[in-house]
């Protein structure tokens, strides 16, 4: 008899612990949910006055060939974004390499390397294509106070932090007047310069 009670206590005891057991037991059901990031981008293409169609690099905007003192040239080079996000803003930075190579000419002092603080720029504008002017001339420095701004003067400081072109419809034009020194002097017959332009978009 107590063999018996004791079974069915043992029965009902477990009976109770598969109930408890049993109480904390959920369904579940999960799903979920995807997302896909792309960098957007920023594509500027230039053009000057050679150029029917905007491209990634432009040459011989600005060229003077057998020049003597006092010799001018004008160019223009415009600029639009072609990517798909508004710039913040945009830089314009000036690398110059001079070229004295030795040789029959003229030249009172071989290895001169300054031909660029002798081409002065006399016309600058950085206009949108509103005809609204955002840079000119005054906002580069005359560095050495000789009353002109050079294009050594130009690659020192750069002009930084311009409005930007905010897409391909929207355009900006940087229009320029160089002049080579009137008073220039024998020491510059037969040397070269190369002009790199630099635009970035940031």
């Amino acid at each position: 008899m107590k063999k018996k009670i004791l079974i069915r206590w043992l029965m009902i005891s477990l009976v109770v612990g598969m109930t408890s057991v049993g109480t904390f037991a959920f369904f579940s059901d999960a799903e979920r949910s995807t997302g896909t990031f792309t960098a957007g981008t920023l594509d500027l293409k230039i053009k000057d006055q050679d150029e029917h169609f905007y491209g990634d690099g432009v040459t011989a905007t600005w060229t003077l060939s057998n020049m003597k003192p006092g010799d001018s040239v004008s160019g223009w080079v415009r600029l639009r974004n072609d990517g798909s996000i508004e710039p913040h803003y945009l830089d314009i930075d000036v690398s110059n390499t001079v070229i004295d190579p030795p040789g029959p000419e003229s030249d009172a002092k071989e290895g001169t390397d300054d031909l660029d603080e002798h081409v002065f720029i006399t016309h600058l504008n950085y206009t949108y294509y509103t005809g609204t002017v955002k840079a000119d001339l005054n906002d580069l420095s005359d560095i050495d106070g000789d009353g002109n701004i050079s294009l050594d003067e130009f690659e020192s400081q750069g002009l930084h932090n311009l409005p930007a072109p905010p897409d391909k419809n929207k355009f900006y034009t940087l229009y320029m007047t160089l002049q080579f020194d009137p008073s220039a002097g024998n020491d510059y017959q037969g040397d070269m310069l190369n002009v790199t332009m630099t635009f970035t978009l940031h």
